[in-house]
């Protein structure tokens, strides 16, 4: 029941629909001429929407390597 969970129960859940949202928003940025370094793009994204920064940094950890990746890809033309 959603009534009975805490705060911060309910912060996870929201937040946890959010990062693939997140990491959505990460790769159209790493996409775009003149983007800033990866740690930039992911302080704007995570402030633009809200995201515990903390609890997304865990979920991005195991991702990191795929944006990584794109990020080399992605700014050579």
């Amino acid at each position: 029941m959603a009534r009975n969970r805490s705060r911060s129960e309910r912060a996870n859940v929201e937040g946890d629909g959010l990062w693939p949202i997140a990491m959505l928003r990460i790769a159209m940025e790493l996409k775009r001429p003149g983007a800033p370094d990866l740690g930039q793009i992911i302080d704007g994204v995570v402030e633009r929407l809200g995201i515990e920064q903390v609890q997304f940094e865990k979920y991005l950890a195991d991702r990191l390597g795929v944006l990584r990746a794109e990020a080399k890809n992605g700014c050579s033309p």
